[in-house]
């Protein structure tokens, strides 16, 4: 008896895995509850190899989408693909990551995504018009996404070299880094104030890429020189030698 519940269980097992092998990509992602702001198109391949010639969220745009799915995932009921995408010849996002929590939270885990800073700068309504130079560099350990963003983030942001054009003028501005983290849904990114523009700020980004933030702008001995003309467009400085910014 024992003997033909044993065989029955392996026939089912292999029978299971025979038919996840045959399932159609679109399928798995039809499945998937992807957040409002969230579209995919051109989804090709099988479950294991799946290919998706796009990705948008918000407005920005993530090409060359390739994903392979664990078998010992889905064994374990809870799915997990493994994520690369992105192209040093097409505009827009490079990296990749893990997603798992398919049928219930979507998780990100080991994140690791290049993306134009002046893809950032372009959202933030500035004082005067800054294109920003160089690439943004963000490790993301834990991301669970929520309402309207997430429920739990762990991450930083680094801009290595970076710099902007303003003015007519390309000035350097060293090193800037943030911290990534999530408070009540919304994704939080707090500048390190050590940096070459005494800069610090805690920004917000809300559902649809919204921006909203405050801080301070401290101009010290580092601060490029360049730059200088356009601090009145700040207003004035407090008796701390202080600009406020906020958005």
């Amino acid at each position: 008896m024992k003997k033909h519940v044993a065989i029955v269980a392996i026939f089912l097992v292999l029978y299971g895995v025979f038919v996840i092998a045959l399932m159609p990509a679109n399928w798995l992602v039809g499945q998937i509850k992807l957040p409002s702001n969230v579209a995919v198109a051109g989804v090709e391949g099988s479950i294991w190899q799946t290919n998706i010639s796009q990705v948008k969220v918000d407005d920005i745009v993530i090409n060359n989408v390739e994903s392979s799915l664990s078998l010992w995932s889905v064994f374990m009921f809870d799915p997990k693909l493994d994520i690369r995408f992105g192209d040093a010849l097409i505009s827009g996002p490079e990296g990749q990551l893990e997603l798992s929590g398919l049928l219930a939270e979507l998780t990100v885990e080991n994140a690791n995504i290049s993306i134009a800073a002046n893809n950032i700068t372009q959202r933030l309504n500035l004082p005067i018009d800054v294109i920003a130079h160089e690439q943004l560099t963000i490790n993301v350990p834990n991301f669970v996404i929520g309402k309207p963003i997430c429920t739990e983030l762990s991450g930083n942001l680094h801009w290595q070299n970076a710099a902007i054009t303003a003015l007519d003028e390309k000035v350097k501005l060293g090193k800037l880094s943030a911290k990534l983290s999530c408070e009540k849904g919304e994704l939080i990114a707090e500048i390190d104030p050590k940096n070459n523009l005494g800069l610090s700020y805690k920004a917000q980004i809300k559902q649809g890429g919204r921006f909203s933030g405050s801080g301070y702008l401290t101009p010290g001995q580092q601060f490029p020189e360049q730059l200088k003309g356009a601090l009145s467009f700040l207003g004035k400085a407090d008796k701390k030698g202080r600009y406020r910014l906020k958005i």
